[in-house]
């Protein structure tokens, strides 16, 4: 399995591609470089994943799946915020994007099986109402829950920093290598904050 990092306008573009699975993780803004995976990638079964509902992880995916037709999962709690301008924060940011829905709502616990690779969903609240996790064997895409050496900040709508520190305990139980793809910023380990993280302590 490969996963590259694609960072654009300071968030995190994430292209996970396996032999029989190609899947784009919180395409935030349109991108031909992320279009052309999907593309080169159309003969394997696809996927766009998104780990909460902001703009800035949000903003390419109904383009992507207009020009490939591959569907967009997301949590459950979080998907109102796909058609929501307040509750995605564009409008604190003087942007606007047109709704849409996803294909696919997830729980805490549910397992998504894309091709050979297989996530878990861990449900994190605290940056939104329901943003999730997804964990595979090794890694585990955090979103803007758990940074290196930070969090996710709880100051927009749906926030509690009392729910994020929670969900960050609860990723904090994950085996100490495990590696974490977070939304914004370098990768990092669960074992490295529990040690070093100033907000959340291990």
């Amino acid at each position: 399995m490969e996963i590259k990092c694609l960072n654009i306008w300071m968030t995190n573009c994430y292209l996970v591609e396996s032999e029989k699975a190609a899947i784009v993780i919180d395409p935030g803004f349109k991108r031909e470089k992320v279009l052309n995976f999907l593309k080169e990638n159309e003969g394997k079964e696809r996927l766009i994943l998104i780990t909460h509902g902001h703009f800035d992880h949000i903003g390419g995916a109904e383009y992507l799946r207009n020009e490939t037709g591959v569907k967009i999962g997301i949590g459950a709690l979080d998907e109102p915020a796909l058609r929501d301008n307040d509750l995605n924060c564009a409008v604190n940011f003087k942007r606007a994007l047109n709704p849409f829905k996803a294909d696919f709502v997830y729980n805490d616990g549910d397992t998504v099986t894309v091709g050979d690779i297989e996530l878990k969903v861990m449900l994190c609240k605290g940056h939104t109402v329901g943003g999730v996790s997804y964990l595979s064997e090794g890694f585990v895409f955090t979103g803007d829950t758990l940074f290196k050496e930070s969090v996710g900040r709880t100051d927009f709508k749906g926030g509690s920093f009392s729910e994020l520190e929670t969900s960050v305990k609860k990723l904090y139980t994950l085996p100490d290598e495990t590696v974490v793809y977070a939304g914004h910023g370098e990768s990092t380990t669960i074992g490295h904050e529990k040690q070093y993280n100033p907000f959340v302590k291990g």
